[in-house]
């Protein structure tokens, strides 16, 4: 809907002198609107055969309830006497010019068939601007579902009464009071599900409520008097989104009746997730109580993050519309902010693009930015999924057009603007100082430092485990520290002891036979024989003594013994890969961090650098890089920096293993032990001393490397 009020003064053409006025097309219809931020009434125009709305204001109506006249003197004359209002031939010529421009007078003559002609082509776009556009954005309208409402409504107005919205309340505190009680499940359920069969399991049932939400927006219109003229789904950027044309509810003066319709798909959407979450806490574990989870997961999560936000066009931006009675917020918000811009920017002495009363300027501007910004991440996220997910050489293409359409393109448009203001400016003095500042921003290698996630622990690192099941003889007391060669645990294993004393057996009687070679002439023959039985027991013999050697855990090194295992007991059996406890050399701190493929050259051995842990009880550390791989990492070691489990480094898993989704390098630093320091491990920041790197050096940096890697050159 096109806001009259927001347009008249700015940018208006004037036919001023001309008295006669041309005709109206008969097909167009007035509806009463609610009334103007200043009181003041207003209506709306509906184009029917397009579909289109335009809201005007008290003089625009006044002018267009006298346009039979068809002389712009006699309509201000009347406007004059009858109404408390001020009119002028300049009021009329703009509202002539604005029907003319959305064409909305009759064309009886050439002049007017040519006009229209000319507007029809300046609306035409040559072939690869209509494959951008319908790239990026692609309506496809697939149901007209006005008289099936129009049939199937009666039977659904219970869900419309009071005592249903009540009934539905007292159900959703009891789903909540139910699920909170078992909010450690329910948790678990949806850490449980976060992997590919989580994924598409979540996208059906995403697309199942998305019906419901729209049939929601659907039924609300209808309800309300609107005609749904159209459902169907729109692409953007190849991503499917359903859509329901309700279009009409801007012909309704009760800002209730509109805040309904726009709340439609997310009401229907809340009362099956209250249904869904009753049923998932009564429901015994199975299909049902999985599908259940599915449905109140999924709606939540998709009214939280895409309905209910106001920087698109969504739910949300339409409910703020109407709740603040600002049409077109969008867009006039755009405007002013960028008029504000140009101000602050230029000095220009540019009007305001409409006159706002002193709360809404401020609005304007912080919603202008807020969704700027918003827009420029999402915009920069579709790039990066549009990349990954096609084929390098079209993924590259794709990220380029979307980096240009969304980004850069508004950008260059937005400067060419500026330089119009330039010549005029009164802060020539301040923007130049403002460019030098951004252009030494750019360009001067100011970042002497790099970032990157890593992992601490003691530099010498023991884990000790049961080599085989066995009975627990001997262990330390307690914690603490332990000489080199010291005995920890010592175990002992039956099976073992057998296999030990069996090769002994089997080797003294191999000793035994070829003893008595030269009395026995059978043995003699089989003197070969005999040798490789000799050879098979002293292996035998060998390796028993070795297993039993491992169950005789001693100290390596001189450490301190932690961790130990808090029910550990003389005469108890283990099983094989219990662990025991953790042998660490306290006194050096070691960290493994990952350097992206682009910043390795930034570094050298010897660098200083600092660890910050997570955990802000604990100061950061002083370290020295003491080993750089050569080669990239091909999977990750560590799984507790993995992202799968929460940590920094993005990894995908593949055959078992944790492959790091970018080209990232293995660089050890080490340190002294602070006094103090605790013998855990943690992840956190690590900030080396790197060579300086400008900014704009950096970017480009990483431009080729992604090109060279993705085009492989």
């Amino acid at each position: 809907m096109v806001d009259v009020a927001s347009t008249f003064g700015h940018g208006a053409a004037v036919a001023g002198g001309v008295n006669a006025l041309p005709l109206l097309r008969e097909e167009l219809l007035l509806h009463p609107a609610a009334p103007d931020p200043d009181g003041s009434p207003a209506w709306i125009v509906a184009d029917p055969a397009r579909h289109l709305f335009f809201r005007i204001g008290w003089l625009a109506f006044e002018i267009l309830s006298r346009w039979h006249e068809q002389d712009a003197e006699r309509i201000v004359q009347q406007i004059q006497q009858q109404t408390t209002l001020t009119a002028t031939l300049q009021d009329v010529a703009e509202v002539a010019q604005f029907l003319a421009n959305h064409q909305l007078l009759r064309s009886n003559t050439v002049q007017g068939t040519d006009r229209l002609l000319t507007l029809h082509r300046l609306q035409q776009s040559d072939w690869l601007h209509w494959l951008l556009h319908h790239y990026l954005f692609l309506r496809i309208p697939l149901w007209h579902p006005d008289d099936f409402l129009s049939r199937t409504l009666p039977g659904l107005r219970i869900f419309f009464t009071p005592w249903f919205r009540a009934g539905m309340f007292g159900l959703l505190l009891v789903a909540l009071l139910l699920m909170l009680r078992q909010w450690d499940l329910f948790w678990s359920t949806v850490l449980d599900n976060l992997n590919g069969e989580g994924v598409l399991v979540y996208g059906l049932t995403l697309s199942v409520l998305k019906i419901a939400h729209e049939l929601g927006h659907a039924y609300a219109a209808k309800r309300c008097g609107c005609r749904v003229p159209a459902m169907g789904v729109a692409f953007l950027v190849l991503w499917p989104m359903l859509y329901t044309d309700t279009t009409e509810a801007w012909k309704l003066s009760d800002k209730r009746q509109r805040l309904t319709i726009a709340l439609g798909g997310v009401n229907t959407e809340a009362l099956l997730t209250i249904v869904a979450l009753f049923a998932w806490s009564l429901l015994p574990a199975g299909l049902g109580r999985n599908m259940a989870f599915w449905v109140s997961v999924t709606a939540l999560s998709a009214t939280l993050a895409i309905n209910l936000s106001p920087f698109m066009r969504f739910d949300g931006y339409f409910v703020l519309c109407d709740w603040l009675d600002l049409p077109n917020l969008h867009e006039r918000s755009f405007r002013y902010a960028r008029w504000w811009l140009r101000e602050r920017l230029f000095a220009v002495g540019l009007a305001a693009p409409e006159a706002l009363p002193p709360p809404l300027p401020v609005f304007f501007i912080l919603f202008a930015l807020l969704t700027w910004l918003y827009r420029l991440v999402l915009f920069l996220g579709i790039a990066v999924l549009v990349y990954h997910f096609f084929i390098k050489v079209v993924g590259v293409l794709l990220f380029a057009v979307e980096m240009g359409w969304f980004i850069l393109l508004p950008v260059w448009r937005e400067v060419r603007q500026w330089r119009g203001y330039w010549p005029n400016s009164r802060r020539k003095g301040r923007l130049l100082l403002l460019l030098a500042l951004l252009l030494a921003g750019l360009l001067l290698p100011w970042s002497t430092q790099l970032t990157a996630p890593g992992l601490l622990q003691m530099e010498q690192s023991l884990r000790l485990y049961v080599p085989e099941a066995a009975r627990l003889e001997q262990l330390p007391q307690r914690d603490g520290p332990v000489a080199a060669g010291e005995a920890l645990f010592v175990l002992n294993a039956p099976d073992v002891d057998f296999r030990l004393r069996q090769a002994t057996v089997r080797l003294a009687s191999a000793n035994w036979q070829q003893g008595a070679w030269s009395l026995d002439p059978t043995l003699a023959r089989r003197a070969r024989v005999l040798q490789r039985e000799r050879e098979s027991a002293l292996a035998l013999l060998a390796g028993s003594e070795a297993a039993q050697a491992r169950l005789q855990l001693r100290a390596p090194w001189a450490g301190r013994l932690v961790d130990r295992g808090p029910q550990l007991a003389v005469d108890q059996w283990l099983p094989a890969g219990e662990h025991l406890a953790t042998l660490v050399n306290e006194a050096r701190l070691s960290v493994e961090t990952y350097v992206p493929e682009g910043e390795m050259a930034r570094i050298a051995l010897g660098a200083t650098a600092r660890f910050i842990p997570e955990v802000i009880e604990w100061p950061a550390v002083s370290l020295r890089v003491v080993r750089m791989d050569e080669s990239a990492l091909r999977q990750l070691e560590e799984p507790v920096m993995a992202s799968l489990v929460g940590g920094p480094v993005a990894v995908r898993e593949k055959d078992g293993l944790l492959v790091p989704e970018n080209s990232l390098f293995r660089v050890i630093l080490a340190g002294d032990r602070p006094a103090g320091w605790p013998l855990l491990r943690m992840r956190g920041t690590v900030h080396l001393t790197a060579t300086p790197q400008s900014p704009l050096q950096h970017w480009l940096r990483t431009a080729l490397t992604v090109l060279i890697r993705e085009w492989q050159l």
